[in-house]
């Protein structure tokens, strides 16, 4: 017997506003059109790989650091590009580390931390 990841669940203050800026940010698909609108309790992401993200309705806003947390590759950009496209959508700079670990930290709208790497050479 095995377990199959289904998906992965962010609490969100505002799910469709936090799936947006994600939704942008990683260039993905609205799975379920119909819950997907302001004011939804859920928002669901998938990948162009299948991996789902769902966006879920919490009555309280974040209070501490992520203990889990989404690190992105640049797949046909640059690193700096793509923190500089973050930052216009609406993210914060929490920790750069792009001089001398290669990343850098940064939080969505609602306070998630998320890093950007370098992409392999």
């Amino acid at each position: 017997m095995s377990l199959r990841l289904s998906h992965t669940t962010w609490d969100a203050l505002d799910p469709h506003t936090i799936a947006e800026f994600w939704r942008v940010l990683l260039k993905w698909e609205i799975t379920d059109a119909a819950s997907y609108h302001p004011g939804s309790d859920e928002c669901y992401l998938v990948s162009p790989h299948g991996y789902t993200v769902l966006f879920y309705k919490v009555p309280d806003a974040k209070q501490v650091k992520n203990r889990a947390h989404m690190d992105l590759v640049p797949e046909d950009t640059t690193r700096d590009e793509e923190v500089d496209r973050a930052l216009r959508l609406g993210a914060t700079v929490v920790d750069d580390r792009r001089h001398d670990l290669g990343w850098a930290v940064l939080q969505d709208p609602e306070g998630n931390e998320f890093c950007i790497l370098q992409p392999d050479s």
